[in-house]
């Protein structure tokens, strides 16, 4: 299989720590009470709508248990995420959620999270000391490959968008890479989006990628490793009148489940991220109750691949996925 070059890696540039409220809003800290039945949520984009629906799902599990939650959002620094970890432990938190960062790259806030004896849970982000749950990205990624193979064929020419810094994006790329592997007569093109900035990078990459696969000369599809990047590469098919395109992505916020009934993506696969969430809070609640007795976890909960046979069902039977 032919591979074009991967474009370098770009440098997520630093931003200040902004608290977010429990829906992952700009803003507050939801209710008050004492620290150590606080949850501490370290978003990597709180704006990302996949990112709002774990801390839903973990916020509606905490307060339920009448604990608060304090949400910060790093914008994908994780030199920002392993200082809101420290934060997070020396105010003696109960216990503390991260979301996407590779639980290897958070060494410095796990260990702050250790010496206090504060539990942290991982979306995503795996296994590592310190960290007694997470959740498993490769299912999902495996639905999103095997979808598109099917739709690509035996041959064709694809432009692949990823992001290394996530471990959720790097897991759904090994996925996707073991995928296409198999089908030597698909060419790739590689790309490392920009975050912040996801959307207009991915265009960007779009643009050109399209210079070079005219209309009508070809089979061609483009795969983003998470859907944020989609909306990039839809305004991009959109400007250059190009309706010949299939696209494929994984996660299936809101916007992207739209994105398929309204035609515009060829397949996403739903991650039920809001499940997620709320299953490592109370990873982290039965961690208290018994942290003698715990075992560190992988929590898998399987993907639906979405697309035009089944989506219209899909959003019937899950409608608070595109809310």
């Amino acid at each position: 299989m032919k591979r074009l070059a991967m474009a370098a890696l770009v440098a997520v540039a630093a931003v200040s720590l902004a608290a977010c409220s429990s829906g992952g809003d700009a803003g507050s800290t939801s209710g008050g009470g004492s620290a150590d039945k606080t949850l501490g949520i370290v978003a990597y984009i709180g704006t990302n709508a996949i990112n709002q629906q774990a801390i839903r799902g973990a916020t509606e599990v905490a307060e339920k248990n009448g604990w608060t939650v304090n949400v910060v959002d790093t914008q994908g620094n994780a030199d920002q995420a392993n200082a809101a970890m420290s934060s997070f432990a020396t105010q003696g938190v109960g216990g503390i959620l991260t979301l996407v960062y590779a639980s290897t790259a958070l060494g410095a806030g796990l260990a702050s999270a250790q010496s206090a004896g504060v539990p942290v849970a991982s979306w995503g982000g795996g296994l590592a000391d310190g960290v007694i749950a997470t959740t498993s990205n490769e299912a999902v990624g495996k639905a999103s490959a095997e979808a598109l193979v099917k739709d690509m064929g035996d041959s064709g020419d694809l432009l692949a968008l990823t992001f290394h810094p996530s471990k959720l994006c790097l897991d759904h790329q090994n996925e996707f890479d073991a995928a296409v592997a198999e089908v030597p007569g698909l060419n790739i093109t590689y790309n490392e989006v920009v975050v912040p900035g996801q959307q207009q990078s991915a265009a960007n990459f779009t643009t050109s990628w399209l210079a070079s696969h005219p209309a009508g000369q070809g089979n061609y599809g483009i795969w983003t490793c998470w859907d944020e990047p989609m909306e990039g590469i839809i305004s991009a098919l959109d400007q250059a009148g190009r309706t010949d395109v299939k696209t494929f992505s994984t996660n299936g916020s809101a916007p992207g489940i739209l994105d398929v009934q309204e035609g515009k993506v060829t397949s996403v696969v739903w991650q039920p991220s809001e499940d997620e969430g709320a299953a490592l809070a109370q990873a982290i609640l039965d961690y208290r109750a018994n942290p003698d007795g715990a075992e560190p976890q992988t929590i898998k909960i399987d993907g639906v691949v979405v697309d035009s046979s089944n989506v219209e069902q899909f959003i019937k039977d899950h409608p608070d996925s595109v809310k």
